[in-house]
């Protein structure tokens, strides 16, 4: 359950269980969101807007603190994950998940660390009791998870947002990983990208054709190894209405995410 006799923070990724957390523990609390440089461009105006309506609802008492992380490669420091990994050329996968562990994980460690003894409220609802994230467990930090506790499910979560207005209601290629670059994502969703947001598709050929070295295998966002470029190709040959690309799309469930401070 919440306590109240210790500092408290809410992992806050601006999805919908941290949300959640936010408009009913956030009163008094501090919600953590850790920017790596990447999220989608809705993303950032969705944080600064749920931000605003929260400070509404808990009359001023509710702090977001907005964390930037920074990584060293050859010397040189980095801000941006997107940057970091075109330096290093090579893509994050299902086996080397750096960038949740060094843009995500370490920058919110380091926080608390200095936050005397805390609870670091996690966004797992009812329907996942049982997991735990993956974190690296600070000594003084209690980690809790009040969606857990009180019995609220995803369903019951969309609820409350919906009664306060603050239901993300992202685009479906935004389903899955909060990061643009997220090799979480599918064909499809990178797909549905092109046809809805075609600025942002194209940013993401740049870093990818961006992060090629000389090694001979092309290092691809996607893990079926299908370029960006290639598959742009592909969808400029159909032939679809905005309306029909939603259609198109609503069958995409959200079913990996990247862990406990990712896209909840």
């Amino acid at each position: 359950m919440v306590t109240n006799n210790l500092k408290r923070f809410i992992s806050f990724s601006g999805g919908v269980e941290s949300t959640t957390m936010c408009v009913l523990f956030g009163k008094g609390a501090t919600a953590i969101w850790c920017d790596t440089g990447a999220e989608h461009d809705l993303m950032y105006q969705r944080i600064d807007e749920v931000e605003k309506e929260l400070k509404i609802i808990h009359d001023g008492d509710f702090k977001l603190v907005r964390i930037k992380p920074t990584q060293k490669y050859k010397g040189v420091e980095y801000t941006s994950l997107e940057d970091y990994v075109q330096a290093k050329h090579f893509m994050p996968s299902g086996q080397a998940r750096y960038c949740t562990n060094e843009f995500k994980i370490q920058p919110i460690d380091n926080y608390l660390s200095k936050q005397g003894e805390c609870e670091l409220m996690i966004g797992f609802n009812a329907d996942e009791e049982g997991r735990t994230g993956n974190l690296q467990l600070k000594t003084n930090v209690k980690y809790t998870y009040p969606l857990i506790d009180f019995g609220l499910t995803r369903n019951e979560c969309e609820e409350t947002l919906k009664l306060h207005g603050l239901h993300p209601n992202f685009p479906v290629y935004m389903l899955r990983g909060g990061c643009r670059m997220c090799f979480f994502k599918s064909e499809k969703e990178y797909r549905a990208m092109y046809h809805l947001n075609r600025i942002e598709y194209e940013k993401m050929i740049t870093f990818e054709e961006g992060m090629q070295d000389k090694r001979i295998k092309f290092y691809s966002i996607m893990g079926n190894g299908k370029s960006l470029r290639t598959l742009a190709n592909e969808c400029a040959t159909e032939k679809l209405m905005f309306t029909e690309i939603e259609t198109l799309y609503k069958s995409l469930k959200k079913e990996t995410s990247c862990g406990a401070f990712c896209h909840r």
